[in-house]
């Protein structure tokens, strides 16, 4: 749009003014064509990454649940070791305080007395049977 003005040079301002305009336009036109192939294969790399970062988390989802299992599974053999030894000390508890009984005259005098296993960490935990 144009105004009406008194200054004799405006035509040749508008003139100029114009050709500027078309300069910075061409320019980024000229900008925005050259940085378009960038800007799709920078689009395309994010989109690569991407990729890489959810299948990283698969990777490690799935490793995690693995390990995960493997613990499990180890939990459940150590639980059932550890009550075979507590059933085993109980049994020899019972036989020493059978024993006990026995020598006192309490409730279980009649039981013949156990023979005291040697001190050792197998004797321990693996008592001799009687007999």
């Amino acid at each position: 749009m144009s105004y009406p003005t008194d200054d004799p040079h405006h035509e040749h301002g508008d003139a100029a003014e114009s050709g500027v305009a078309d300069a910075v336009r061409a320019a980024v036109e000229r900008t925005m064509r050259a940085t378009a192939g960038s800007a799709a294969s920078t689009r395309g790399r994010a989109g690569e990454l991407v990729d890489e970062v959810v299948r990283r988390g698969r990777d490690a989802r799935d490793e995690l649940a693995r390990r995960g299992q493997e613990a499990g599974v180890e939990l459940a053999r150590r639980g059932q070791e550890a009550t075979g030894e507590v059933g085993r000390r109980l049994e020899l508890l019972e036989r020493r305080l059978a024993e006990l009984e026995g020598r006192l005259g309490g409730p279980g005098a009649e039981a013949e007395p156990v023979v005291e296993p040697e001190r050792s960490d197998e004797a321990e935990t693996k008592p001799k049977a009687e007999g």
